[in-house]
């Protein structure tokens, strides 16, 4: 049986557990699924030693020790990949710098490397930042250069082009269904189980309340839908400015929630916003549109491969074409949405050709 470890080398907050649909675990238990045994590791700079939790047959998942340098992890060890045995190792490592250490334990270990990246060159709002960054990631870049690379969206797959990266193909970013709570009743009993009205309509954003989510668009977006009300969950440095500057009466802001506690909310509302004009996939928006909650959003490159635009959901540019794609978001592009997702962006999908990729380079199972 193929063992593939799934390293995760970013320790900010959307990773933690129960915050979001960790990508990890989802594409894991789709491995899993296919007759693969899967092993998540996750860095926890408290940890002394590797914790391990089995969730279910086929999956472990560790959280082992790990330095940090901001959002940047660096395990302590990888020997949790040979006491595993890991065969082949599935890397969602970015521009992360702990990526040419781990591929240097791959080398010595006869240990398969691959990756399926989501951006190739710091998204920092500070042109600095950028510059430093996109030269401490030059390494990442010749490890991808000699290594099997998918990109997460079409946009990224012709930056790796441009860089002389060859790009695998597109291995889009899946959503773990088995984890989304089943939500009974209609529109109106979820309502008044959450204590919004039943006859107003709702927009819903999800998402870090910092400046590259663009949060603070929601109030020019809600003055031209007077008529409308706010669900805003989530917190980040622009929070009390958000909650300072929005219309009193009309927004119910939830700092934080499980994320189990989440999808009441897509199903309660009738259309999702997205505002990040440079999301790189959208998790959140993966699970609006499986709950049939119909997406407006910027466009981006992860929205732009999800969406089809004007039958699973509005794309757009500016606050103004926002709201009017707000009010011409209806039910049956909530159930074409839905459709979308369950045809597409499934983990199912990214698992079944990473595996024909591993059969084709000839990765075997050493053992247990």
């Amino acid at each position: 049986m193929l063992t593939i470890a799934i390293p995760q080398l970013y320790c900010g907050a959307s990773g933690q557990k129960g915050a979001y649909n960790r990508q990890e675990v989802g594409l894991a238990r789709a491995f899993a699924a296919l007759g693969c045994r899967a092993v998540v590791l996750y860095p926890d700079v408290q940890a002394a030693a590797p914790r391990v939790e089995t969730p279910e047959p086929g999956i472990k998942i560790y959280y082992c020790p790990a330095r940090a340098l901001g959002v940047h992890a660096f395990f302590k060890s990888w020997q949790v990949l040979l006491e595993e045995k890991a065969d082949a190792v599935h890397v969602m490592g970015d521009n992360s710098l702990g990526v040419p250490g781990l591929y240097r334990f791959c080398c010595a270990h006869g240990i398969f490397f691959y990756s399926q990246l989501g951006a190739i060159r710091s998204a920092s709002d500070k042109a600095a930042v950028r510059v430093l960054m996109d030269a401490l990631s030059l390494p990442n870049r010749r490890i991808y250069k000699k290594t099997p690379t998918y990109a997460k969206t079409p946009a990224l797959a012709q930056e790796l082009q441009d860089l002389g990266i060859p790009c695998a193909g597109v291995m889009p970013v899946g959503l773990d269904t088995a984890i989304i709570p089943t939500i009974p009743g209609s529109r109106r009993a979820t309502r008044a189980a959450l204590g919004l009205d039943p006859d107003a309509h709702y927009l819903v954003f999800v998402g870090r309340l910092d400046a590259y989510k663009r949060p603070l668009d929601l109030i020019p977006l809600l003055e031209n839908l007077p008529e409308w009300r706010a669900v805003i969950i989530g917190q980040g440095a622009l929070a009390a400015e958000l909650d300072a500057r929005l219309p009193a009466g009309r927004v119910t802001r939830i700092p934080r929630l499980d994320n189990n506690a989440v999808h009441a909310y897509y199903h309660a509302c009738d259309v999702f916003v997205n505002l990040n004009d440079r999301e790189i996939f959208g998790m959140s928006l993966l699970e609006a549109m499986y709950a049939g909650c119909p997406p407006v959003a910027r466009h981006a490159p992860g929205p732009d491969l999800i969406i089809e635009n004007g039958v699973s959901g509005i794309l757009c540019d500016t606050v103004d074409q926002l709201a009017a794609g707000v009010r011409q978001a209806d039910e049956a592009m909530g159930r074409a949405a839905q459709k979308r997702i369950n045809e597409h962006f499934l983990w199912q999908n990214s698992a079944e050709t990473a595996l024909a990729m591993l059969e084709q380079k000839g990765v075997h199972c050493r053992g247990q």
